[in-house]
C-alpha cells in the first residue's frame, strides 16, 4: 500500500515545477492552516467577550481571549516553523524522548494537577496530553516506518505500536480524559489499517476495545449520567441535558446565512464553553449552514493536503508522519464536531486551530510543522533530481 503511494507521489511530484521552500501541496497546506489559525482568533473574540468582559476573573477586559490566542498563535507559528526545518531523522531520533516527556508530565497532572470538569489534566497552564498525541503520532511513524504490521514484524513494529498505545490509554484513564482517549483509539485503529493491518484483524479490535470501554464507563457515574443526558437531554434540561439543547439551538438559529459576526445571542448564557468545546455552535450560529459547512470543508482539505504530501515522500517515515498527522487533526475536529451537533456525548476536545487555549492551538501547529517538515524534504529530493 505505502510503496504504491509512494510511486503515485513520485510520479505527482516529478510532474510538479519546483517552487517555494515546501512545493506547492506544503505552500496550500500552509495556507490553509494560516487561514484556520486567523478564523480561530476571530471567533475565540467573538465567543468570549461576553464571559471576558466580567468583573471577575478577567477584570472586564473583554480582549483578554483574544489577546491571549494571538500570544499563543505567535508561538505556535514560530515553534512551526523551527520544527519545519528538522531533518527527519532528527525527527526520528527525539520522538521517543518528546513521547515519554510528555507521559511523564500526563502523569504528573494526574496525580497532582488541577482538574477541568472531570478529567484532572492540566499542569503549569498547560495540557500535556495535547502535545504527548502528537508525539505519539510521531512515535508510531517511526514504528510504522520499520514495515509494515505483519507477524515477521511482531516484536519490531507490533509490540511496540501496541505498547505506547496502553500507556497512552492508561495515563489518559487515571486522568479521567474519555475525551482524549477516544481520539487515541481512533488514530491507533486508522494508523494500523493504513500502516498494512488487515480489517479482519482490526475489526475484532475494535469490538474488544469497544465492549472495555463500555464496561469501563458504566463503572463512571459521571460518565453514565453525560451518556443518560445526550440520549434524552430534555429529561436533563437541568444539568447537562440543557448544554446539549443550547448547542443545538445556537446552531439552528443561524440558518442558512448566518446572523452575522458577533451576533449569536447564545454565548451570553447557556451555551458551554463557547469559545472553546462549543466554539462551532458560534461559528454555525453566526455565518450560518454554508459558512459551517465551509468550515468543515477546510477541515477535510488539512488531511487531503497531508495525505498528498505523504504521497510524495520517498520514505515510510515520511509518508506515516504527514499522513498520522493529518489524521489525527481532522479526526479531533470531527469528534468536536459532532459532539457540537449532538452526534456523540461530550467529550471535552477542542476544534484544532480554533478553539481559545494554548495547548490545542501550539500543539497543532507542531503537527503542522511535522507535516510541513516532510513536504520541505520532499521538494528538497525533488529538487535533486
Amino acid at each position: 500500500m505505502v510503496s504504491t503511494a509512494q510511486s503515485r507521489g513520485s510520479t505527482a511530484v516529478s510532474q510538479e515545477q519546483p517552487g517555494g521552500h515546501y512545493g506547492p501541496a506544503g505552500r496550500r497546506f500552509l495556507l490553509v492552516v494560516y487561514g484556520l489559525v486567523v478564523l480561530g482568533i476571530i471567533f475565540v473574540f467573538s465567543s468570549s467577550f461576553p464571559r471576558a468582559g466580567r468583573p471577575l476573573p478577567y477584570h472586564g477586559d473583554p480582549y483578554w481571549f483574544f489577546k491571549t490566542q494571538l500570544k499563543y498563535a505567535g508561538i505556535g507559528l514560530v515553534a512551526m516553523i523551527i520544527i519545519s526545518l528538522l531533518p527527519l531523522k532528527t525527527i526520528k531520533r527525539f520522538a521517543c524522548l518528546a513521547f515519554l516527556v510528555g507521559l511523564i508530565l500526563m502523569a504528573w497532572a494526574a496525580i497532582w494537577g488541577r482538574s477541568v470538569g472531570d478529567a484532572r489534566c492540566w499542569i503549569w497552564g498547560m495540557q500535556p496530553s495535547e502535545f504527548a498525541r502528537i508525539a505519539y503520532v510521531a512515535v508510531v511513524a517511526t514504528l510504522l516506518a520499520q514495515g509494515p504490521i505483519n507477524r515477521k514484524n511482531t516484536y519490531r513494529v507490533v509490540l511496540p505500536l501496541i505498547l505506547a498505545t496502553v500507556l497512552m490509554l492508561v495515563v489518559l484513564m487515571k486522568q479521567h480524559d474519555q475525551g482524549m482517549a477516544l481520539l487515541v483509539v481512533l488514530l491507533a485503529l486508522t494508523l494500523a489499517y493504513v500502516g498494512g493491518a488487515r480489517l479482519r484483524y482490526l475489526v475484532p479490535v475494535g469490538v474488544a476495545m469497544l465492549a472495555a470501554a463500555f464496561v469501563y464507563c458504566s463503572t463512571k457515574p459521571y460518565i453514565v449520567a453525560r451518556v443518560e443526558a445526550w440520549l434524552n437531554p430534555l429529561d436533563h434540561i437541568r444539568g447537562a441535558g440543557n448544554h446539549i439543547l443550547h448547542m443545538l439551538v445556537a446552531i439552528a438559529r443561524g440558518g442558512p446565512f448566518g446572523m452575522g459576526l458577533g451576533m449569536s445571542p447564545d454565548k451570553w448564557k447557556g451555551l458551554p464553553v463557547p469559545h472553546t468545546d462549543s466554539i462551532y455552535c458560534v461559528i454555525a450560529s453566526e455565518l450560518g449552514l454554508w459558512g459551517a459547512v465551509g468550515l468543515l470543508v477546510v477541515i477535510v482539505m488539512v488531511a487531503v493536503l497531508a495525505f498528498k504530501i505523504a504521497r510524495g515522500s520517498n520514505t515510510r517515515l515520511g509518508y506515516f508522519l504527514a499522513a498520522g498527522i493529518g489524521i489525527s487533526l481532522t479526526l479531533q475536529a470531527l469528534v468536536n464536531i459532532a459532539v457540537a451537533t449532538a452526534v456523540v456525548p461530550p467529550t471535552g476536545l477542542t476544534l484544532p486551530f480554533i478553539s481559545a487555549g494554548g495547548s490545542s492551538l501550539v500543539s497543532s501547529l507542531i503537527g503542522a510543522g511535522l507535516v510541513l517538515a516532510v513536504a520541505r524534504h520532499n521538494q528538497e529530493q525533488a529538487g535533486r533530481r
